[in-house]
């Protein structure tokens, strides 16, 4: 696994090694590989990206962007821009912890790139059914919306 973990938000700590083990753990889960770029933001941020990449004018938890088709199989590549802020805000809204939302929306993005998809109700099913199986399965909160 190569990891770049860039942190350019200021709401909430982010410890790297924490990070390091979740990504690990989920590869393996899924039985691959990864060459990530990690990217921790705030909301200005993230909406900029998204109106930027994907034409949506608002902030949102987690963008992720496949670079390419690795040469080595098993083995995605891409980045993953995670919103803080909005961890903050929606830890509080949820009842679970900051690390827990983090975690969430880190799998999030995680899941797809390994080709998950949640466009459709069915797909979205499936991958939120992995995201809580893997949450669960580390010990973190799995946020039930209100």
């Amino acid at each position: 696994m190569k990891l770049e973990i860039i942190n350019l938000q200021k709401h909430y700590p982010i410890e790297k090694n924490k990070i390091k083990t979740l990504v690990r753990k989920v590869l393996k889960l899924e039985k691959t590989d990864a060459e990530l770029n990690l990217v921790f933001v705030d909301n200005k941020y993230i909406k900029e990206i998204n109106k930027t990449f994907l034409r949506h004018n608002y902030a949102t938890d987690v963008l992720s962007f496949a670079y390419h088709e690795h040469p080595r199989k098993n083995t995605v590549t891409g980045e993953i821009l995670i919103s803080v802020e909005m961890a903050v805000l929606q830890a509080h809204q949820y009842g679970c912890t900051v690390e827990g939302e983090i975690a969430l929306y880190l799998v999030h993005g995680l899941l797809h790139l390994l080709g998950y998809d949640d466009r459709k109700k069915d797909d979205a099913k499936k991958m939120h059914q992995r995201e809580d199986d893997v949450l669960a399965k580390f010990g973190y909160c799995v946020p039930i919306p209100t």
